[in-house]
């Protein structure tokens, strides 16, 4: 019993390996060796999606096929921009957008300059000669930061705690008052020069007494008394280079004051363009590191639109520096129109298009809301 079963694995086992040699034969009957390697290793071909009706494109050879059109698109869910002459022979271009861009002065971010408490944050008032308006309590009065809140150029929007470098200012300005008052004395040049006329005074008499009468005074006083009247004179060359090292450190000690109060200045946050608050990323009270955001600012009364033109019909000198025309379609109204100018024109070529970017004076409605708001689609007519 045993012998027959150990016979019939022994036949099982055959019959596994003829299946196994099998295989080879199977793909050989099929590929050759190269033509097997060359179909493992070349990737599937992609599916194109549009595919045409059946006998509409097949009989065409690549060359003859028409061609898909490209669509040009400023953003991911934006129109693509299409530009076309009106009966005046001026270009319209569609589909333009309104934007806000980065590094051109139509927007800031502003940061912490240091490390710090976030002790005030607020839109400061000041009186009619520039000076801070302070509450009872004698805390600055200022105006909550929201958005939406317009601020000037130069408005004071908060700062981070700057105790102690104004008590470092204080002990500043105490040093600077010290080296003035060191550089004003001039005491000590004119003791040196007193000392060296008598000093010189005493050597001419005993070197006259001495020459009137040989040996009255002594070969050695003589040289003594030459030697105080040098040692005196070098004394003035002293006292003056010591006045104009405390000359030198007055500056050393105004330049302190100043970098105090730069420093001071730095934890004060300050608009540097005419907005409109978009965001506000921190509350007062705050502990910011060094470049957390603190808040957004957007200049909306200057705007520029984005379009693009064919590459094709146009050169980007044909449009460079032009007038334009922006019509502006808000639910509700009327049709608005607002001038502006081509400022630049891109030179590269994106989907046989170039994109060109004019200036706008943007204007507010009746209800105090500007017209052309970043994001939104415009249509421009170029004169």
């Amino acid at each position: 019993m045993k012998m027959k079963t150990t016979y019939r694995n022994f036949l099982t086992l055959i019959a596994v390996v003829a299946a196994l040699a099998a295989v080879p034969v199977v793909y050989n009957a099929a590929f050759s060796d190269d033509e097997l390697e060359k179909a493992l290793m070349t990737p599937p071909t992609s599916v194109e999606r549009n595919v045409a009706p059946s006998g509409a494109l097949g009989d065409l050879t690549n060359d003859e096929r028409p061609r898909r059109n490209v669509i040009l698109l400023t953003s991911p869910s934006a129109p693509a921009p299409e530009s076309s002459e009106n009966e005046k022979g001026e270009i319209v271009v569609r589909n333009a957008k309104v934007e806000v861009p980065m590094g051109e002065g139509y927007e800031v971010t502003i940061s912490a300059n240091g490390q710090g408490l976030l002790s005030e944050l607020g839109l400061c008032e000041f009186d009619s000669e520039g000076q801070l308006l302070l509450n009872e309590d004698g805390s600055t009065k200022r105006q909550v930061l929201r958005r939406g809140l317009t601020v000037r150029k130069g408005d004071v929007l908060g700062k981070q705690q700057d105790d102690e470098l104004v008590q470092e200012r204080i002990v500043a300005e105490q040093e600077l008052l010290v080296a003035e008052k060191e550089a004003e004395k001039t005491l000590e040049v004119e003791v040196a020069e007193a000392a060296a006329r008598v000093a010189q005074a005493s050597y001419k008499r005993a070197d006259s007494l001495n020459r009137d009468m040989p040996g009255a005074v002594s070969p050695e006083e003589v040289q003594e008394k030459y030697y105080d009247w040098i040692r005196a004179s070098k004394s003035i060359d002293k006292a003056k280079y010591d006045l104009e090292v405390n000359q030198e450190r007055v500056k050393v000690a105004k330049a302190r004051v100043t970098a105090a109060d730069v420093q001071i200045r730095n934890r004060k946050f300050f608009s540097p363009i005419d907005g409109v608050i978009d965001d506000v990323y921190q509350n007062e009270g705050q502990w910011l590191r060094e470049g957390d955001q603190i808040l957004r600012i957007i200049r909306l009364d200057k705007v520029q639109v984005t379009g693009a033109i064919d590459a094709s019909q146009y050169a980007p000198e044909s449009i460079d520096g032009k007038e334009v025309v922006v019509s502006v379609h808000r639910p509700g109204m009327e049709e608005q129109t607002l001038s502006g100018k081509v400022v630049y024109v891109r030179q590269v070529v994106e989907s046989g298009h170039y994109y060109f970017y004019a200036d706008v004076d943007n204007k507010l409605t009746d209800k105090g809301y500007w017209l052309l708001n970043p994001g939104s689609l415009v249509t421009i007519t170029i004169r």
